[in-house]
């Protein structure tokens, strides 16, 4: 995933996550649910905050990015750069001082490019040890990608899908574990054009219904997590990225929260 992560948004918080949910129970634990390996980098400041504050924070990485090759690492496709990958995000995992990764080892796609009768096999796979891990961390909320899928990638689009799937089939679940989708601001569009660097999708202001805020200290340890990725991003990339990140002095991460209205309609 060659992509920067900045905020270039100039405005004020009005609804905050904060330290409860909406069900005003204190947030102690946290399950971040995404596709890839070094897809936590587009949540670290948040991360790395959320450590700063004590609290249990649980990352599952979906796939085992066998596929994401990039020129520089010279390292092809397949078992050995899987691992490689598995070991840069524990070494971030360990910068931003959360919980030890969960990889669940799917292969990128959910094995569609193997055929799609691999393809419902992963995905059901999938479905059935997340929902158990649900059940067994019993996090406050989840957090992951939303139905715009960050930079629009299937994986990304996929792994959302899933876990609101999970959700939303389990009686009560919606209640018990509120979900919220990550949420970028159009406004990051004024510090890396779209289509340079990334093809970032964006959220419109009055849907990003949570507004997160982290610090300098939050940022720095992103920062460092960074150099963990040396299969995906070079050096210049990673100054870039930093670069960017630091025309951002609004230090606030944006989500949406997923909601339901329960009301019974007879009519469209």
């Amino acid at each position: 995933m060659k992509q920067l992560f900045v905020i270039g948004v100039l405005i004020t918080c009005i609804s905050c996550f904060q330290s409860e949910n909406k069900n005003n129970r204190v947030v102690k634990t946290i399950l971040v649910v995404l596709a890839h390996p070094d897809d936590e980098t587009a949540f670290g400041p948040i991360l790395s905050r959320f450590a700063n504050e004590n609290k249990e924070v649980y990352l599952v990485i979906a796939t085992d990015g066998r596929y994401g090759v990039e020129d520089h690492a010279g390292i092809s496709s397949g078992d050995r750069l899987a691992a490689i990958r598995k070991e840069e995000t524990i070494c971030a995992s360990e910068i931003l001082g959360i919980n030890p990764p969960i990889f669940l080892e799917a292969h990128d796609s959910f094995g569609i490019l193997s055929g799609i009768n691999e393809y419902f096999e992963q995905t059901t796979q999938l479905k059935n040890t997340i929902s158990r891990l649900i059940e067994e961390i019993n996090p406050d909320v989840i957090m992951t990608f939303g139905p715009d899928g960050d930079t629009g990638h299937l994986d990304h689009k996929g792994i959302s899908d899933l876990v609101t799937e999970i959700i939303v089939r389990n009686q009560g679940w919606y209640e018990k574990y509120p979900l919220y989708y990550l949420a970028w601001p159009k406004e990051k569009e004024f510090w890396i054009p779209q289509g340079e660097l990334t093809n970032l999708n964006y959220v419109d202001l009055q849907y990003r219904n949570v507004h997160l805020k982290y610090n300098q200290k939050d940022q720095s340890t992103f920062f460092e997590s960074l150099h963990c990725y040396k299969s995906q991003f070079t050096s210049k990339d990673i100054d870039l990225w930093i670069m960017a990140e630091k025309k951002d002095t609004t230090y606030t991460m944006y989500f949406r929260e997923f909601s339901i209205n329960n009301q019974v309609k007879t009519t469209l």
